[in-house]
């Protein structure tokens, strides 16, 4: 035997009431506004690996520390007027296929050309 339905014994109950249309816009507005803050640390995590990327790359080739190669791409940055995370993008592609631009290659020399390079390990 199935329960009564409480709803239709309760003659007193009025029906619910459908939400405020203000309400439901901002909610509405409030999810778009949620969605758009996740598309941006979506894209603050991707830009973040790349650079992350960058720095080392550039350690690795040019002998300098970490925090040597994240100089570099922020003064390449500053210089070419480029933000740094396109900058990561080209030095991680030039890693890959040997090509950059004439303008952040010859930035990006100038910088190394400045920095100290680590002292090459020790034989034990």
């Amino acid at each position: 035997m199935e329960p009564p339905d409480v709803e239709a014994r309760d003659p007193e109950r009025e029906p619910p009431t459908p939400p405020d249309s203000s309400a439901v816009a901002a909610q509405e507005e409030e999810i778009c506004a949620l969605r758009e803050e996740v598309g941006q640390l979506k894209q603050a995590v991707r830009s973040h690996a790349t650079v992350d990327q960058a720095i080392g790359a550039l350690a690795a080739i040019s002998n300098i520390r970490p925090e040597q190669a994240w100089d570099v791409l922020a003064e390449v940055s500053q210089h070419t007027n480029l933000k740094l995370r396109l900058v990561a993008e080209q030095v991680v592609e030039w890693t890959c296929d040997g090509e950059l631009s004439e303008e952040v290659r010859r930035a990006l020399q100038e910088s190394l050309a400045r920095q100290e390079q680590c002292d090459p390990p020790q034989d034990s």
